[in-house]
């Protein structure tokens, strides 16, 4: 009797044990991130362009918190995944963010964007500059031909003969698409409008290919200031041309300002904004043979909440690349390594910079715009504010503060929408600034 009551004694001690070990393998699993940071940026960028050719990652133009950047600089992917030292590249002949980049045949693309005060002013220009032999950039060169239309916001991708912009924004929202023939030289030819329409407007969405697929995630609503959820999909023919759409698994998150990457027959859906919340939710889905997606399901999320940053996918590692939330513009690169299951791991790098996983921005610059509040209005998601500023009145939308008429604030520069109208409001603004970054202040 003794002998089975010491059994029993034994047995609960085994699982209390048992238990308590799992406990903390489980809590420490839940508070290991599987990002670590390199290299960081030589300026904070966002709204950048961020492309990877021969094992060299370039980051072009964007803007850094207050000024609109016509600088580059490249670094160099390491055995580990690590990055080099960036090392400055040429400097655009115009200043530019949210523009499209890619790469073709030696040389890199940069395709619309917008500029001046507030990004007011859309782009229809291109700009190319060749890649050296040592990976440096010669000079940027601007292309004869324009874009039929400006877009802000748009994607660019190299398909075959062919370079593809991909909706945007240049007064309205676009659902259309426009090509240009890659001349001998690495010029382009004329711009035209292709048959095949997105399924929706797409504006501050992601684009991820595959070896004979193209793929559209999210992207501003045209109403209410969400995010979309919705994805789209065309198959790329022999000629890597592309296409009819079609609709396809949605996000569980809407979001605009996202990044998109493939890994195999995974599909990555990163951080973003809904709304005015930043986001550092990844959502994963498979591809299947058709081309469509599984259902989306929630991953290991990003190591801050994050919007308009870049990704790179080289070989098994993923990079994020800049960006900004409330807290600023940054220049961390942040590396994981994607498992052959598709998870996202520690990349274990051999790099002085990945002891440290906390975020921080470069520079805390100055918001570059002050006024004076005059109406504050309760908008569900947002707030909206009527502001007047040295050179008249303007209505701003950014995330709930406790602001009031008579406050003084400062603010970044945002995204404008024209025509906007909102459903909680019942109202349209002819014209409304979108703002990540807002604050009290006591003086202008």
């Amino acid at each position: 009797m003794l002998h089975n009551l010491t059994m029993r004694i034994l047995s609960v001690l085994l699982i209390c044990l048992l238990m308590a070990v799992s406990h903390i393998a489980s809590a420490a699993g839940e508070s290991l991130s599987p990002w670590q940071q390199t290299s960081p940026l030589l300026s904070p960028r966002s709204g950048a362009g961020i492309v990877e050719v021969n094992s060299l990652i370039y980051a072009i133009g964007g803007i850094d918190g207050v000024r609109f950047l016509s600088t580059s600089e490249y670094s160099a992917i390491h055995g580990d995944g690590s990055l080099s030292d960036w090392q400055p590249g040429g400097a655009l002949n115009e200043k530019r963010a949210f523009f499209g980049v890619a790469a073709h045949k030696g040389f890199i693309y940069a395709v619309g964007g917008g500029n001046g005060p507030s990004g007011h002013h859309l782009l229809r220009s291109v700009e190319r500059a060749a890649i050296r032999a040592d990976g440096s950039l010669g000079p940027w060169s601007k292309e004869t031909e324009l874009l039929n239309f400006p877009r802000r916001c748009a994607k660019v991708v190299a398909e075959g003969d062919y370079l593809y912009a991909i909706g945007g924004f240049g007064g309205t929202l676009f659902d259309s698409v426009e090509r240009a023939r890659f001349n001998a030289d690495g010029s382009l030819g004329p711009w035209r409008l292709v048959d095949n329409k997105l399924t929706m407007p797409r504006y501050i969405h992601a684009v991820a290919e595959t070896k004979d697929k193209l793929y559209i995630l999210g992207g501003h609503a045209q109403q209410g200031g969400n995010g979309e959820a919705a994805a789209e999909f065309a198959k790329l023919d022999g000629k890597r041309d592309i296409g009819a759409w079609h609709a396809t698994a949605a996000m569980q998150q809407g979001r605009y300002a996202l990044a998109a990457a493939t890994h195999g027959d995974a599909l990555y859906a990163l951080g973003g904004m809904n709304g005015a919340t930043y986001l550092d939710v990844i959502e994963e889905s498979r591809i299947k043979a058709d081309g469509a997606l599984s259902a989306w399901r929630r991953i290991a999320p990003l190591p801050a909440p994050l919007a308009d940053f870049g990704t790179i996918v080289h070989g098994d590692w993923l990079y994020v690349i800049g960006g900004t939330n409330p807290q600023g513009y940054f220049d961390n690169v942040f590396i994981t390594r994607i498992d052959k299951d598709g998870a996202l791991t520690s990349p274990a790098i051999a790099d002085a910079a990945a002891d440290d996983e906390t975020m921080q921005p470069a520079t805390r610059v100055e918001l570059p715009n002050h006024g004076t509040v005059l109406k504050a209005i309760d908008g569900g998601i947002y707030i909206y504010l009527q502001v007047h500023t040295d050179t008249g009145s303007e209505w701003l939308a950014a995330s709930h503060q406790d602001i009031h008429p008579g406050n003084r604030i400062r603010y970044s520069d945002g995204i404008w929408m024209h025509d906007f109208y909102s459903k909680h409001l019942r109202r349209r603004f002819e014209a409304i600034r979108f703002v990540g970054n807002l604050e009290k202040t006591s003086a202008p």
